[in-house]
């Protein structure tokens, strides 16, 4: 069992500052969380991380049902922005340790950009594909993450594939545009 406090037990922040960047990743500036996803958002700076466990099964992550976008649906092992000061993998490992309380050595294979309406707000992301492998106990920040699940990458496209409607976009587009190299060497 992990002995760790989590680093972060506020939640999502409203006017926490996320870099703009063009379609294609550029830095263009910054706007709040809350700017980057009223209405049509801004485009902004964004991941996801595909952690494998010692056994060599992908972490999934419920998100928790506080979550203002997607709560309660499943999702990679770890998600969120680049702050203005950090890069995609120190983005990554910050939120490594405060969603799951792990570290991790990740490999950035590649990014695309998205555009997804969730009610009032949406998604408007240039998204960084991570992969990684952590030889620690992975556990949940209840703010953050409702459950985890450990399963293999083949299982979990059949997952996917058998009932989307329970899994983020971003999830789907990222599983089936990288799958090819979310192998772990």
């Amino acid at each position: 069992m992990p002995n760790h406090p989590f680093h972060n037990l506020r939640g999502e922040q409203k006017d926490q500052l996320l870099q703009l960047v063009d379609k294609r990743g550029n830095i263009i500036g910054t706007a709040t969380r809350e700017e980057c996803h009223k209405g049509k958002g801004k485009t902004h700076l964004a991941f996801l991380a595909f952690i494998f466990d010692n056994s060599g099964k992908v972490i999934l992550t419920k998100r928790s049902k506080q979550k203002s976008l997607w709560g309660n649906f499943w999702d990679a092992s770890v998600v969120s922005h680049v702050l203005p000061t950090e890069t995609v993998i120190q983005a990554a490992n910050r939120r490594g340790k405060e969603e799951l309380g792990v570290d991790v050595q990740f490999k950035d294979l590649g990014a695309f950009y998205y555009f997804i309406k969730h009610g009032e707000s949406a998604e408007n992301e240039y998204c960084h594909v991570l992969v990684g492998k952590t030889h620690e106990y992975a556990s949940a920040n209840p703010i953050e993450v409702s459950e985890i699940m450990h399963t293999s990458r083949e299982k979990l496209k059949l997952l996917v594939e058998k009932n989307p409607e329970f899994y983020t976009p971003w999830l789907k587009i990222a599983l089936f545009k990288f799958d090819s190299k979310l192998i772990l060497k």
